[in-house]
Protein backbone atom coordinates (compact mmCIF):
# COMPACT_ATOMS: atom_id res chain seq x y z
CA UNK A 1 0.00 0.00 0.00
CA UNK A 2 2.41 2.45 1.18
CA UNK A 3 4.74 1.69 -2.26
CA UNK A 4 1.35 2.18 -3.95
CA UNK A 5 0.72 5.70 -2.58
CA UNK A 6 3.91 6.73 -3.58
CA UNK A 7 3.67 5.68 -6.73
CA UNK A 8 0.46 7.95 -7.53
CA UNK A 9 1.85 10.92 -5.33
CA UNK A 10 4.65 10.79 -7.53
CA UNK A 11 3.27 10.02 -10.80
CA UNK A 12 1.05 13.59 -10.33
CA UNK A 13 3.37 15.02 -9.11
CA UNK A 14 5.52 14.48 -12.22
CA UNK A 15 2.77 14.73 -14.25
CA UNK A 16 1.86 18.57 -13.39
CA UNK A 17 5.92 18.98 -14.37
CA UNK A 18 5.37 17.53 -17.73
CA UNK A 19 2.47 19.58 -18.91
CA UNK A 20 3.28 22.90 -17.98
CA UNK A 21 7.52 22.76 -18.05
CA UNK A 22 8.09 25.22 -20.87
CA UNK A 23 5.21 26.99 -20.08
CA UNK A 24 4.70 27.49 -16.39
CA UNK A 25 5.72 28.71 -14.26
CA UNK A 26 5.94 32.13 -16.64
CA UNK A 27 9.54 32.88 -17.38
CA UNK A 28 10.50 35.74 -14.70
CA UNK A 29 13.47 37.97 -14.92
CA UNK A 30 15.29 36.24 -11.79
CA UNK A 31 15.40 33.41 -13.96
CA UNK A 32 17.34 35.27 -16.79
CA UNK A 33 19.61 36.67 -13.55
CA UNK A 34 20.84 33.63 -12.25
CA UNK A 35 20.80 31.88 -15.88
CA UNK A 36 23.03 34.24 -16.96
CA UNK A 37 26.17 33.83 -14.56
CA UNK A 38 25.70 29.83 -14.41
CA UNK A 39 25.58 29.74 -17.94
CA UNK A 40 29.01 31.81 -18.07
CA UNK A 41 30.75 29.26 -15.84
CA UNK A 42 29.78 26.35 -17.97
CA UNK A 43 31.17 28.25 -20.87
CA UNK A 44 34.48 29.51 -19.68
CA UNK A 45 34.75 28.85 -15.78
CA UNK A 46 34.10 32.16 -14.62
CA UNK A 47 30.77 33.33 -12.98
CA UNK A 48 30.01 36.66 -15.38
CA UNK A 49 26.62 38.36 -15.32
CA UNK A 50 26.35 39.26 -18.95
CA UNK A 51 22.97 40.27 -18.81
CA UNK A 52 23.88 42.61 -16.50
CA UNK A 53 26.83 44.50 -17.88
CA UNK A 54 27.26 48.05 -17.76
CA UNK A 55 24.48 48.25 -15.94
CA UNK A 56 26.29 47.29 -12.08
CA UNK A 57 29.55 47.70 -11.83
CA UNK A 58 31.82 44.81 -12.12
CA UNK A 59 28.76 42.62 -13.02
CA UNK A 60 30.61 41.64 -16.80
CA UNK A 61 33.81 40.13 -14.67
CA UNK A 62 32.25 38.14 -11.64
CA UNK A 63 29.43 37.69 -10.15
CA UNK A 64 29.03 38.76 -6.63
CA UNK A 65 25.59 40.09 -5.50
CA UNK A 66 24.49 36.45 -4.34
CA UNK A 67 26.52 33.30 -3.31
CA UNK A 68 27.70 31.36 -5.53
CA UNK A 69 26.53 27.26 -5.03
CA UNK A 70 23.24 27.69 -6.91
CA UNK A 71 25.19 29.19 -10.02
CA UNK A 72 28.08 26.29 -9.73
CA UNK A 73 25.52 23.67 -9.43
CA UNK A 74 23.34 24.80 -12.37
CA UNK A 75 26.73 25.41 -14.23
CA UNK A 76 27.43 22.66 -13.58
CA UNK A 77 24.31 20.52 -15.04
CA UNK A 78 24.63 23.31 -18.23
CA UNK A 79 28.14 22.02 -19.00
CA UNK A 80 26.85 18.63 -19.57
CA UNK A 81 23.01 19.10 -20.78
CA UNK A 82 21.42 21.39 -23.62
CA UNK A 83 22.33 24.85 -22.43
CA UNK A 84 18.58 25.67 -22.14
CA UNK A 85 16.13 27.55 -19.64
CA UNK A 86 14.17 23.83 -19.57
CA UNK A 87 17.45 21.75 -18.45
CA UNK A 88 17.86 24.47 -15.34
CA UNK A 89 14.23 23.55 -14.71
CA UNK A 90 14.14 20.08 -15.12
CA UNK A 91 17.16 19.76 -12.52
CA UNK A 92 15.03 21.76 -10.05
CA UNK A 93 12.30 19.44 -10.17
CA UNK A 94 14.27 16.71 -9.41
CA UNK A 95 15.62 18.25 -6.84
CA UNK A 96 12.50 19.00 -5.24
CA UNK A 97 11.42 15.82 -5.67
CA UNK A 98 14.36 15.10 -3.95
CA UNK A 99 13.84 17.40 -1.29
CA UNK A 100 10.16 16.13 -0.73
CA UNK A 101 11.51 12.49 -0.28
CA UNK A 102 14.57 13.38 2.32
CA UNK A 103 11.79 15.39 3.92
CA UNK A 104 9.42 11.75 4.42
CA UNK A 105 12.26 10.54 6.23
CA UNK A 106 13.08 12.92 8.17
CA UNK A 107 9.79 12.68 9.63
CA UNK A 108 10.07 8.56 9.83
CA UNK A 109 13.47 9.47 11.65
CA UNK A 110 11.12 11.75 14.38
CA UNK A 111 8.36 9.17 14.82
CA UNK A 112 6.10 10.56 12.81
CA UNK A 113 3.84 7.52 11.41
CA UNK A 114 3.70 6.01 7.85
CA UNK A 115 0.81 7.63 7.35
CA UNK A 116 0.63 10.89 8.64
CA UNK A 117 4.24 11.16 7.07
CA UNK A 118 3.08 10.73 3.21
CA UNK A 119 0.70 13.14 3.69
CA UNK A 120 3.19 15.65 4.64
CA UNK A 121 4.60 14.32 1.52
CA UNK A 122 2.17 14.65 -0.72
CA UNK A 123 0.98 18.26 1.43
CA UNK A 124 4.26 19.39 -0.66
CA UNK A 125 4.75 17.35 -3.51
CA UNK A 126 0.87 18.85 -4.48
CA UNK A 127 0.89 22.80 -3.51
CA UNK A 128 0.54 24.95 -6.93
CA UNK A 129 2.70 27.36 -4.77
CA UNK A 130 5.62 24.78 -5.71
CA UNK A 131 4.72 24.58 -9.15
CA UNK A 132 5.04 28.69 -8.98
CA UNK A 133 8.04 28.93 -7.26
CA UNK A 134 9.87 25.88 -6.78
CA UNK A 135 10.29 24.46 -10.13
CA UNK A 136 11.11 27.68 -11.73
CA UNK A 137 14.97 28.09 -12.30
CA UNK A 138 15.93 29.63 -9.34
CA UNK A 139 17.67 28.42 -6.01
CA UNK A 140 14.51 27.87 -3.61
CA UNK A 141 14.80 23.95 -4.60
CA UNK A 142 18.33 23.36 -3.24
CA UNK A 143 18.64 25.69 -1.01
CA UNK A 144 15.60 23.35 0.66
CA UNK A 145 17.57 20.28 -0.29
CA UNK A 146 20.47 21.05 1.44
CA UNK A 147 19.32 22.10 4.25
CA UNK A 148 17.19 18.96 4.46
CA UNK A 149 20.32 17.37 4.23
CA UNK A 150 21.18 19.03 6.91
CA UNK A 151 18.70 18.04 9.53
CA UNK A 152 19.23 14.09 7.84
CA UNK A 153 22.68 14.85 9.39
CA UNK A 154 21.85 15.90 12.09
CA UNK A 155 19.45 13.17 12.99
CA UNK A 156 22.17 9.98 11.95
CA UNK A 157 21.51 7.41 14.38
CA UNK A 158 24.93 6.56 14.93
CA UNK A 159 26.09 9.17 18.08
CA UNK A 160 29.25 8.02 18.16
CA UNK A 161 30.67 9.52 14.87
CA UNK A 162 30.94 13.36 15.20
CA UNK A 163 31.62 13.54 10.77
CA UNK A 164 27.73 13.31 10.88
CA UNK A 165 27.96 16.55 12.67
CA UNK A 166 30.51 17.94 10.68
CA UNK A 167 28.54 17.33 7.28
CA UNK A 168 25.31 18.95 8.96
CA UNK A 169 27.27 21.89 9.60
CA UNK A 170 28.25 21.35 5.54
CA UNK A 171 25.39 20.80 4.39
CA UNK A 172 23.78 24.07 6.24
CA UNK A 173 26.19 26.27 5.61
CA UNK A 174 26.05 25.14 2.05
CA UNK A 175 22.31 26.19 1.69
CA UNK A 176 23.06 29.56 3.09
CA UNK A 177 25.77 29.89 -0.04
CA UNK A 178 22.56 28.69 -2.24
CA UNK A 179 20.76 31.72 -1.04
CA UNK A 180 21.30 33.50 2.90
CA UNK A 181 17.21 32.55 3.78
CA UNK A 182 19.21 28.65 4.65
CA UNK A 183 21.22 30.46 7.03
CA UNK A 184 17.85 31.85 9.10
CA UNK A 185 16.87 28.22 9.49
CA UNK A 186 20.12 26.96 11.33
CA UNK A 187 18.44 27.24 14.68
CA UNK A 188 16.60 23.79 13.26
CA UNK A 189 19.65 22.25 12.34
CA UNK A 190 21.41 23.62 15.54
CA UNK A 191 18.80 21.75 17.86
CA UNK A 192 19.11 18.40 16.43
CA UNK A 193 22.35 18.59 16.98
CA UNK A 194 22.39 19.32 20.48
CA UNK A 195 19.38 16.54 20.93
CA UNK A 196 21.02 14.01 19.48
CA UNK A 197 24.64 14.75 19.72
CA UNK A 198 25.00 16.54 22.54
CA UNK A 199 26.97 20.04 23.05
CA UNK A 200 30.34 18.10 22.60
CA UNK A 201 29.58 18.30 19.31
CA UNK A 202 29.64 21.67 18.14
CA UNK A 203 32.79 22.91 17.74
CA UNK A 204 32.63 19.69 14.52
CA UNK A 205 29.05 21.76 13.85
CA UNK A 206 30.67 25.37 13.49
CA UNK A 207 33.80 23.89 11.81
CA UNK A 208 31.93 22.38 8.93
CA UNK A 209 30.10 25.80 8.80
CA UNK A 210 32.91 27.93 8.31
CA UNK A 211 34.55 25.92 5.44
CA UNK A 212 32.68 26.52 2.82
CA UNK A 213 32.15 30.55 3.77
CA UNK A 214 36.15 30.71 3.84
CA UNK A 215 35.72 29.22 0.25
CA UNK A 216 33.19 32.01 -0.46
CA UNK A 217 35.41 34.92 1.36
CA UNK A 218 38.35 33.55 -0.62
CA UNK A 219 36.95 34.00 -3.61
CA UNK A 220 35.34 37.15 -2.27
CA UNK A 221 38.27 39.58 -1.61
CA UNK A 222 40.32 40.04 -4.19
CA UNK A 223 36.87 42.41 -5.29
CA UNK A 224 35.88 43.58 -2.29
CA UNK A 225 35.01 46.76 -3.74
CA UNK A 226 32.31 44.75 -6.40
CA UNK A 227 30.88 42.81 -3.68
CA UNK A 228 30.33 45.94 -1.45
CA UNK A 229 28.37 47.09 -4.51
CA UNK A 230 26.63 44.03 -5.80
CA UNK A 231 25.55 42.35 -2.15
CA UNK A 232 25.10 45.59 -0.41
CA UNK A 233 23.10 46.81 -2.80
CA UNK A 234 20.85 43.90 -2.76
CA UNK A 235 20.55 44.38 1.17
CA UNK A 236 19.37 47.96 0.88
CA UNK A 237 16.51 46.36 -0.99
CA UNK A 238 15.69 44.74 1.64
CA UNK A 239 15.55 46.91 4.08
CA UNK A 240 13.66 49.57 2.16
CA UNK A 241 11.04 46.48 1.54
CA UNK A 242 10.86 46.01 5.22
CA UNK A 243 10.35 49.49 5.92
CA UNK A 244 7.83 49.93 3.26
CA UNK A 245 5.39 47.18 3.09
CA UNK A 246 2.48 46.91 5.91
CA UNK A 247 1.42 44.17 7.28
CA UNK A 248 -1.47 43.98 4.69
CA UNK A 249 1.00 43.77 1.47
CA UNK A 250 3.16 41.09 3.58
CA UNK A 251 -0.18 38.87 3.79
CA UNK A 252 -0.40 39.33 0.02
CA UNK A 253 3.29 38.43 -1.03
CA UNK A 254 2.86 35.38 1.39
CA UNK A 255 -0.55 34.05 0.02
CA UNK A 256 0.28 34.76 -3.78
CA UNK A 257 1.10 31.37 -4.47
CA UNK A 258 -1.20 29.10 -3.42
CA UNK A 259 -4.11 27.50 -4.56
CA UNK A 260 -7.27 29.06 -3.49
CA UNK A 261 -5.42 31.67 -1.04
CA UNK A 262 -8.07 32.77 1.10
CA UNK A 263 -9.07 29.44 1.73
CA UNK A 264 -5.52 28.26 2.44
CA UNK A 265 -5.02 30.71 4.75
CA UNK A 266 -8.11 29.83 6.79
CA UNK A 267 -6.76 26.30 6.88
CA UNK A 268 -3.61 27.42 7.57
CA UNK A 269 -4.89 29.62 10.81
CA UNK A 270 -6.93 26.50 11.82
CA UNK A 271 -3.98 24.04 11.49
CA UNK A 272 -1.71 27.02 13.56
CA UNK A 273 -4.40 27.15 16.13
CA UNK A 274 -5.34 23.50 16.33
CA UNK A 275 -0.94 22.61 17.10
CA UNK A 276 -0.77 25.54 19.73
CA UNK A 277 -3.79 23.90 21.73
CA UNK A 278 -2.37 20.71 21.14
CA UNK A 279 1.54 21.59 22.70
CA UNK A 280 -0.34 23.34 25.61
CA UNK A 281 -2.15 20.48 26.75
CA UNK A 282 0.42 17.83 25.86
CA UNK A 283 2.90 20.27 27.76
CA UNK A 284 -0.14 20.66 30.56
CA UNK A 285 -0.15 17.04 31.33
CA UNK A 286 3.26 15.86 30.65
CA UNK A 287 5.24 19.33 31.62
CA UNK A 288 7.66 19.34 28.83
CA UNK A 289 7.42 18.60 25.02
CA UNK A 290 8.40 15.65 22.60
CA UNK A 291 11.18 16.09 20.25
CA UNK A 292 9.10 16.74 17.21
CA UNK A 293 6.93 19.09 18.71
CA UNK A 294 10.02 20.86 19.57
CA UNK A 295 11.26 20.86 16.33
CA UNK A 296 8.40 21.64 14.49
CA UNK A 297 7.81 24.84 16.19
CA UNK A 298 11.55 26.44 16.12
CA UNK A 299 11.30 25.13 12.58
CA UNK A 300 8.06 27.10 11.79
CA UNK A 301 8.86 30.16 13.26
CA UNK A 302 12.01 30.91 12.00
CA UNK A 303 10.73 30.53 8.52
CA UNK A 304 7.66 32.67 9.67
CA UNK A 305 10.76 35.26 10.99
CA UNK A 306 12.36 35.00 8.36
CA UNK A 307 9.63 35.66 5.91
CA UNK A 308 8.43 38.17 7.63
CA UNK A 309 11.71 40.07 7.45
CA UNK A 310 12.17 39.35 3.77
CA UNK A 311 8.66 40.39 1.92
CA UNK A 312 9.77 38.42 -1.00
CA UNK A 313 6.93 35.83 -2.72
CA UNK A 314 9.56 33.33 -3.75
CA UNK A 315 10.13 33.06 -0.30
CA UNK A 316 7.49 31.71 0.93
CA UNK A 317 8.39 28.09 -0.68
CA UNK A 318 10.01 27.55 2.30
CA UNK A 319 6.85 27.24 4.50
CA UNK A 320 5.57 24.45 2.64
CA UNK A 321 8.12 22.22 4.82
CA UNK A 322 6.55 22.80 8.11
CA UNK A 323 3.37 23.65 7.17
CA UNK A 324 3.33 20.11 6.22
CA UNK A 325 4.95 18.70 9.59
CA UNK A 326 1.91 20.20 10.94
CA UNK A 327 -0.32 18.70 9.17
CA UNK A 328 1.75 15.29 9.98
CA UNK A 329 1.42 16.05 13.78
CA UNK A 330 -2.48 16.67 13.38
CA UNK A 331 -3.33 13.90 11.84
CA UNK A 332 -0.93 11.86 14.42
CA UNK A 333 -3.10 13.76 17.10
CA UNK A 334 -5.79 11.43 16.34
CA UNK A 335 -8.34 14.60 17.66
CA UNK A 336 -11.29 15.49 15.93
CA UNK A 337 -9.60 18.32 14.29
CA UNK A 338 -6.52 15.79 12.65
CA UNK A 339 -9.19 15.75 9.62
CA UNK A 340 -7.97 18.78 8.45
CA UNK A 341 -4.44 17.44 7.30
CA UNK A 342 -6.70 15.32 4.54
CA UNK A 343 -8.81 18.82 3.66
CA UNK A 344 -5.56 20.64 2.83
CA UNK A 345 -4.74 17.86 0.59
CA UNK A 346 -8.07 17.79 -1.22
CA UNK A 347 -7.61 21.43 -1.73
CA UNK A 348 -4.18 21.70 -2.80
CA UNK A 349 -5.26 18.91 -5.55
CA UNK A 350 -8.72 21.17 -6.32
CA UNK A 351 -6.55 23.85 -6.95
CA UNK A 352 -4.18 21.73 -9.40
CA UNK A 353 -7.55 21.05 -11.54
CA UNK A 354 -8.67 24.65 -11.55
CA UNK A 355 -5.18 25.81 -12.57
CA UNK A 356 -4.68 23.36 -15.30
CA UNK A 357 -8.56 23.88 -16.63
CA UNK A 358 -7.85 27.62 -16.62
CA UNK A 359 -4.31 26.93 -18.13
CA UNK A 360 -5.41 24.09 -20.96
CA UNK A 361 -8.99 23.45 -21.25
CA UNK A 362 -10.09 27.25 -20.83
CA UNK A 363 -7.18 28.59 -23.06
CA UNK A 364 -4.17 27.02 -24.96
CA UNK A 365 -1.44 28.64 -22.96
CA UNK A 366 1.60 27.26 -24.93
CA UNK A 367 -0.47 28.76 -28.45
CA UNK A 368 -0.93 31.89 -26.32
CA UNK A 369 2.39 32.32 -25.04
CA UNK A 370 4.02 31.75 -28.20
CA UNK A 371 1.86 34.40 -30.14
CA UNK A 372 2.81 36.58 -27.64
CA UNK A 373 6.38 36.23 -28.13
CA UNK A 374 6.17 36.50 -31.99
CA UNK A 375 4.18 39.48 -31.25
CA UNK A 376 6.98 40.76 -29.25
CA UNK A 377 9.51 39.87 -31.87
CA UNK A 378 8.03 41.73 -34.60
CA UNK A 379 8.01 44.82 -32.73
CA UNK A 380 11.13 44.16 -31.65
CA UNK A 381 12.16 43.79 -35.52
CA UNK A 382 14.49 46.33 -36.23
CA UNK A 383 15.90 46.79 -33.00
CA UNK A 384 19.42 45.95 -32.05
CA UNK A 385 20.19 46.77 -28.59
CA UNK A 386 16.86 45.50 -25.67
CA UNK A 387 16.37 46.72 -22.36
CA UNK A 388 13.96 43.91 -20.67
CA UNK A 389 12.05 44.12 -17.57
CA UNK A 390 9.36 41.86 -19.04
CA UNK A 391 6.50 39.08 -17.96
CA UNK A 392 6.43 36.77 -19.02
CA UNK A 393 10.36 37.24 -19.92
CA UNK A 394 11.14 37.01 -23.27
CA UNK A 395 14.44 36.62 -23.03
CA UNK A 396 15.35 32.94 -23.87
CA UNK A 397 13.03 33.54 -26.94
CA UNK A 398 15.03 36.25 -28.38
CA UNK A 399 18.18 34.19 -27.69
CA UNK A 400 17.04 31.66 -29.93
CA UNK A 401 15.00 33.67 -32.12
CA UNK A 402 17.33 36.84 -32.80
CA UNK A 403 20.99 35.67 -31.79
CA UNK A 404 21.97 39.02 -33.10
CA UNK A 405 19.87 40.95 -30.45
CA UNK A 406 22.27 42.65 -27.15
CA UNK A 407 19.96 41.51 -24.40
CA UNK A 408 20.41 43.30 -20.97
CA UNK A 409 18.13 42.63 -17.64
CA UNK A 410 16.31 45.26 -15.57
CA UNK A 411 18.04 46.46 -12.51
CA UNK A 412 15.42 47.01 -9.78
CA UNK A 413 14.60 50.49 -9.42
CA UNK A 414 14.72 50.18 -5.65
CA UNK A 415 18.28 49.49 -5.81
CA UNK A 416 20.56 52.36 -4.30
CA UNK A 417 23.54 52.35 -7.15
CA UNK A 418 24.20 55.59 -8.24
CA UNK A 419 22.47 56.03 -11.54
CA UNK A 420 26.09 57.35 -13.46
CA UNK A 421 27.51 53.87 -13.43
CA UNK A 422 24.59 52.64 -16.03
CA UNK A 423 23.65 56.08 -17.30
CA UNK A 424 25.58 55.35 -20.48
CA UNK A 425 24.72 51.73 -20.98
CA UNK A 426 20.93 52.63 -20.67
CA UNK A 427 21.49 55.65 -23.40
CA UNK A 428 22.89 52.81 -25.40
CA UNK A 429 19.53 50.99 -25.54
CA UNK A 430 17.25 51.63 -28.97
CA UNK A 431 14.49 49.43 -27.11
CA UNK A 432 12.73 48.74 -23.97
CA UNK A 433 10.22 46.21 -22.86
CA UNK A 434 8.16 46.53 -19.81
CA UNK A 435 5.12 44.50 -17.95
CA UNK A 436 4.45 47.71 -15.71
CA UNK A 437 5.62 50.89 -16.40
CA UNK A 438 4.84 52.00 -12.84
CA UNK A 439 7.80 49.57 -11.66
CA UNK A 440 10.20 51.82 -13.95
CA UNK A 441 13.79 53.00 -12.80
CA UNK A 442 13.43 56.30 -12.40
CA UNK A 443 16.49 56.69 -14.59
CA UNK A 444 15.15 55.26 -17.70
CA UNK A 445 11.70 56.89 -17.29
CA UNK A 446 13.37 60.71 -17.62
CA UNK A 447 15.54 58.84 -20.48
CA UNK A 448 12.78 58.03 -22.57
CA UNK A 449 10.73 61.40 -21.74
CA UNK A 450 13.67 63.13 -23.25
CA UNK A 451 13.59 61.22 -26.47
CA UNK A 452 11.20 60.19 -29.32
CA UNK A 453 10.21 56.81 -28.52
CA UNK A 454 7.02 54.34 -30.78
CA UNK A 455 5.04 53.28 -27.72
CA UNK A 456 3.13 49.99 -28.17
CA UNK A 457 1.04 48.24 -24.95
CA UNK A 458 -0.99 45.32 -25.22
CA UNK A 459 -2.35 42.69 -22.57
CA UNK A 460 -1.79 38.65 -22.92
CA UNK A 461 -5.72 37.55 -23.90
CA UNK A 462 -6.16 35.33 -20.50
CA UNK A 463 -8.60 34.95 -18.16
CA UNK A 464 -7.78 37.18 -14.62
CA UNK A 465 -6.51 34.24 -12.18
CA UNK A 466 -4.20 33.08 -14.95
CA UNK A 467 -0.70 32.71 -15.09
CA UNK A 468 0.20 34.74 -18.09
CA UNK A 469 -2.38 37.64 -17.14
CA UNK A 470 0.13 40.14 -17.47
CA UNK A 471 0.52 43.18 -20.29
CA UNK A 472 3.74 44.31 -22.21
CA UNK A 473 4.79 48.07 -22.98
CA UNK A 474 7.58 48.39 -25.77
CA UNK A 475 9.14 51.38 -26.65
CA UNK A 476 11.14 51.10 -29.93
CA UNK A 477 13.30 54.32 -31.44
CA UNK A 478 11.34 56.35 -34.09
Amino acid sequence: MAYASFLIISALFFFQVWINLDVFPVVWPDEVLFFSPSLSFAKSGHLQTEVLSGLIPGMESKTLWMPPVYFLFSGFSLSVFPDTLTTVRILNVLIVYLTGLGFYVLLRRESVSPIASQIAFVSVLWEPLLFRFGTAARMEGLTAFLFIISLLFATNRDKSKFYFVFLAGVSLSLSSLSHPIGASFGLVTAYLVWKNFGWKSFPWFIMGGILPILCWLYYIHPDWNWFEIQFGAQLTRKRNLLGNFTLIDKIKVFSFGFGFSKLRLFLILTELAALVWITYQSFKENRKLNQKWILFWIWILSVFISLYTSSEGWYVFHILFPLAFGMALLYDSKQNISQLALAGILLSLTSLVYTNHIHWFQTDSKKILESHFQHLEMSLANSKSVYLQALPDPYFHLRQRRPDLNLLEFIPGELDIPSESYIRTIQSRDSFVFYDDQLMNSVIKDFLKKSSWKREEWEIPVPGKHWLHYKTIVYTKK
